[in-house]
């Protein structure tokens, strides 16, 4: 078992562990109902799902993947670790606008439920964001998570976790 060291690390991981429980249960639902079997929105748990799902992509995730932008990839840069900073922005350039597509069409979806048609164009997009979202949260996990505890002094990392904290 990992130990966080610092405010910062534990906001972040714990919020890799929620998204990560967020898009195991998603991905739960797509592989029950694959591409061409739309799953029934008369069932309150998916309903919940979808716009739990939306929600988090909408404000959550973002302000997550801002947060890292400003704050945590310019100490990333000044440490020599340009590299992995490099490979975090490229993930959130292609994770943003497939997780804002997928929002989209899981809103859509709460007022009007998803068709053969809807869902099979729903499905590989939700399900591309999930791989994608679920491997970058893996990635932060095992590589920037602990070295937080070696680029932030403890004022620093308060300083850090309050304003991460007005952002959210």
């Amino acid at each position: 078992m990992q130990v966080i060291e610092g405010q910062v690390a534990q906001m972040l991981h714990e919020e890799h562990v929620a998204v990560l429980e967020l898009l195991n249960r998603l991905t739960a639902v797509l592989n029950r109902h694959g591409p061409g079997m739309p799953p029934d929105m008369q069932d309150p748990a998916i309903g919940r799902l979808l716009s739990q799902f939306a929600g988090a992509i909408e404000t959550e995730i973002k302000t997550h993947f801002e947060f890292e932008e400003m704050t945590l990839f310019p100490l990333l840069d000044a440490n020599g670790e340009g590299e992995m900073r490099a490979m975090y922005i490229e993930d959130h350039r292609a994770i943003v606008p497939l997780g804002e597509k997928a929002a989209a069409m899981a809103r859509a979806s709460s007022t009007t439920g998803f068709d053969a048609q809807t869902w099979a164009a729903f499905h590989p997009v939700a399900a591309e964001f999930a791989d994608r979202l679920t491997r970058h949260a893996e990635a932060e996990e095992a590589a920037l998570v602990p070295l937080l505890g070696e680029l932030l002094d403890p004022e620093e990392d308060r300083q850090h976790a309050e304003a991460y904290e007005a952002m959210r």
